[in-house]
């Protein structure tokens, strides 16, 4: 990712590829940490201080990505829904309702 961001004269397809990479690294971060808590083996090694801190430092990592995730989304929403036809934009907005309980606050 540091290599990715020294690049110069990046271009919006290498920005593309540049968040491709970043949410892959992401993804398999987060499949990896899946893994350990899904373990009682590995779990178990940890002392519940170190358990606690982890999930302070997870949560105070996920909760501003999530904020994010949710005002970029809803940009994006908005963005397609001005350039969809009419009957379209009516289903987006019906699946924006659904959409919308999926994180909670």
């Amino acid at each position: 990712m540091k290599k990715l961001e020294k690049t110069k004269g990046q271009d919006r397809l290498d920005m593309v590829r540049k968040i491709r990479f970043t949410l892959y690294a992401l993804q398999r971060s987060v499949s990896g940490w899946t893994e350990w808590i899904n373990n009682p083996d590995i779990m178990a090694s940890f002392s519940l201080e170190k358990l606690k801190e982890i999930s302070v430092n997870l949560a105070k990592l996920t909760q501003p990505f999530i904020e994010y995730d949710c005002e970029i989304t809803s940009h994006a929403q908005k963005d397609l829904a001005m350039r969809e036809p009419e009957t379209r934009r009516e289903s987006t907005e019906k699946a924006k309702d659904r959409t919308e309980v999926f994180y909670v606050k």
